[in-house]
């Protein structure tokens, strides 16, 4: 008698809902960072070297949930700190990148069911 075993992995994607609390470093009003559509997708975090500080630093990008490949247009926080979190969401703060200069960024984090 010969016994079959079969794993079925399942890979769960966890999609999340980021909304951006600044423009160009500037604080937004909250009634607008609640009045623009959230950005929904795979949040991922990692540690990273960067070229321009030389030196590693942690970035958050927030990857299309359509896409394998990380894309140009959606945003990334580097140097990303925990600074707030309760059970329906948590902020992560850290500096962006446009046009070539840097703008402190928050995020407030939610996750989509």
């Amino acid at each position: 008698m010969m016994l079959e075993y079969r794993i079925f992995i399942r890979y769960l994607q966890m999609r999340f809902a980021v909304r951006l609390l600044r423009f160009r470093g500037r604080i937004l009003p909250w009634r607008e960072v609640m009045n623009r559509p959230a950005l929904v997708g795979d949040l991922r975090i990692e540690e990273c070297r960067d070229d321009d500080l030389r030196r590693g630093l942690r970035t958050a990008l927030l990857w299309d949930e359509h896409s394998v490949l990380p894309s140009q247009e959606r945003p990334r926080l580097f140097d990303v700190h925990i600074i707030g979190m309760s059970p329906q969401a948590f902020t992560l703060s850290g500096f962006e990148r446009i046009d070539g200069a840097e703008f402190m960024q928050s995020w407030i984090v939610a996750r989509c069911d």
